[in-house]
């Protein structure tokens, strides 16, 4: 029988059940160890709250990594609150005693369990294969098969939707379903356009409130093109187009500037489905950027720039050309065809 819908923490689980699984196993897991290393003393009474927060999770994963401690007989009962290190039939009298990082044994750095909210963790594997089908032509995103796909709840797949609206690559339609594509070369051109206005000027404005670790980071990455492959040119690129220009305080051109993602998402899949050296004149390019940027010659950094998205504008033009000619790839069966 199910549990019923007035109790917070079946809720909580039915509604949160991949996250809670992995934090009580987690935190199961962190006791466990701490306790067979003897790092927490014997007998420390051990109640939901103050361990919850130790965790900075909720009482519910801490309750059940109770239970499953106690079933394994590493925590006791006792008559009052809460369990009791001991093992099961050992005689130890309730200690009750502040409950921090110390006293359960964990590095008070790395205490706090962090785990990826539902939409988080399936964030970029949805992007992706929207990234790739657009190519293709226009579909529509069944949301049943994508909730069964991924193992999440309809709350947690339409945040993800949302995100991707904002970013250009799903749109609403009137009766309510979500769409995708097609990615033509007009739109691309358009997108290039908007870029080419007004990328270089946001980036005059946020490049002198840019972390100079950050930037020293991305120089030395640059100064070695051999060691970049893939996906460390995607996250470069990443950091160009969006990190570098976030500073900006104009948050409606930062929106127009987020909504125009075609030409990055060519690149993208073309580089995905193309197992090829990475572009040594691309790398160049954003090596002038960084440079310019690490020097706080801020114009020339812009310049570099429109420079950069001149260039990619032609060789994205004929890397969709080639994408165009290729076969359909093997698509996820919640993206269905519009025909």
């Amino acid at each position: 029988m199910s549990p019923p819908a007035s109790d917070p923490a079946s809720a909580e689980e039915s509604t949160e059940a991949g996250e809670r699984k992995l934090r009580y196993e987690l935190i199961r897991h962190r006791l466990r160890q701490a306790i067979v290393d003897r790092r927490i003393v014997p007998g420390l009474v051990l109640l939901e709250g103050p361990v919850a927060d130790v965790f900075g999770t909720s009482r519910v994963p801490v309750r059940k990594a109770f239970h499953l401690l106690h079933e394994e007989g590493l925590l006791q009962k006792f008559m009052g609150r809460g369990y009791m290190v001991a093992p099961r039939g050992q005689q130890v009298e309730p200690l009750r005693l502040p409950i921090d990082e110390a006293s359960l044994g964990q590095d008070a750095q790395d205490a706090t369990i962090y785990i990826p909210s539902e939409s988080e963790r399936i964030y970029s594997e949805f992007e992706q294969s929207i990234s790739a089908a657009i190519v293709f032509g226009h579909f529509r995103i069944d949301e049943a098969q994508a909730m069964q796909h991924f193992s999440v709840n309809r709350g947690a797949l339409r945040e993800v939707l949302s995100r991707l609206v904002d970013r250009g690559l799903v749109e609403k339609s009137a009766y309510a379903a979500w769409r995708a594509g097609p990615l033509t070369a007009r739109a691309m051109a358009q997108d290039f356009e908007v870029r080419l206005l007004l990328a270089p000027a946001a980036l005059r404005e946020s490049a002198p409130k840019l972390d100079a670790q950050f930037l020293s980071g991305l120089r030395e990455v640059l100064r070695d093109p051999a060691a970049v492959d893939t996906e460390e040119l995607l996250r470069i690129e990443s950091q160009i187009h969006d990190t570098c220009l976030a500073h900006h305080p104009n948050t409606k051109m930062l929106g127009i500037l987020r909504q125009c993602q075609m030409p990055l998402i060519v690149h993208q899949t073309f580089c995905r489905m193309f197992h090829q050296p990475v572009h040594p004149a691309l790398i160049e390019e954003y090596r002038q950027i960084v440079e310019h940027l690490c020097e706080g010659r801020f114009a020339q950094a812009a310049e570099a720039l429109a420079a950069h998205l001149q260039a990619a504008r032609k060789r994205t033009q004929q890397q969709l050309k080639v994408l165009a000619v290729l076969p359909e790839p093997p698509l996820p069966a919640y993206l269905v065809r519009i025909a």
